[in-house]
């Protein structure tokens, strides 16, 4: 389960932050991959949450 004070960080972060955020947790997920490391729950969880943050600001939604 992710850490209270990181889902925090989540939801305080602006627009901006957040994409920055999602791009480099998924390079870091990609080099864990390249590298043979395997995954990391805490970072896919933390993806996912960045995602559903987004999601729910409808960040990227050229409509809105």
């Amino acid at each position: 389960m992710l850490d209270p004070v990181a889902k925090s960080v989540i939801k305080e972060s602006t627009t901006g932050q957040l994409t920055e955020m999602y791009y480099r947790l998924v390079g870091v997920n990609s080099l864990r991959s390249a590298q043979g490391v395997g995954k990391d729950q805490v970072l896919a969880e933390m993806v996912a949450e960045v995602v559903a943050e987004m999601n729910a600001r409808k960040v990227g939604d050229r409509a809105a």
